[in-house]
């Protein structure tokens, strides 16, 4: 482990290179949106959310995204109030968690890498639905 925190500035540092390719790839797609950059983020990975104004269903997307070879997960386990593990804590739901609901359905999460990946991000920019 000690060895892997030698690494983690440049890791994160090439991890943001590909994030700015990214956010610059991504402002104006036309049936996607992504995350807004907070502070200086590690980019782990790219959060996608489909647009309010497209028809693109994100069962589609993730089909298409899959056949390109990428891998797709949740954002952050979607909405997690309905994860049954909530279950288990005392808690409390105020509201109807709209904004939630819309991630839950309409988004998802594709891994970013240590190491330079343009043709990547070119190419899920380049999606037209």
């Amino acid at each position: 482990g000690s060895a892997q925190v030698k690494k983690l500035p440049t890791l994160v540092a090439e991890r943001r290179r590909n994030g700015a390719l990214w956010t610059e790839a991504m402002k104006d797609h036309p049936d996607l949106r992504i995350q807004a950059e907070t502070g200086n983020s590690s980019w782990f990975g790219f959060s996608l959310v489909i647009r309010e104004t497209s028809g693109l269903a994100r069962p589609h997307l993730v089909k298409t995204l899959r056949e390109l070879g990428f891998e797709c997960r949740p954002i952050v386990t979607g909405n997690f109030a309905k994860n049954p593990v909530v279950a288990y804590f005392d808690h409390e739901i105020h509201g109807s968690l709209d904004h939630a609901n819309r991630i839950d359905t309409h988004g998802l999460f594709i891994g970013n890498h240590h190491y330079p990946i343009p043709q990547a991000i070119e190419t899920v920019a380049s999606l037209r639905f």
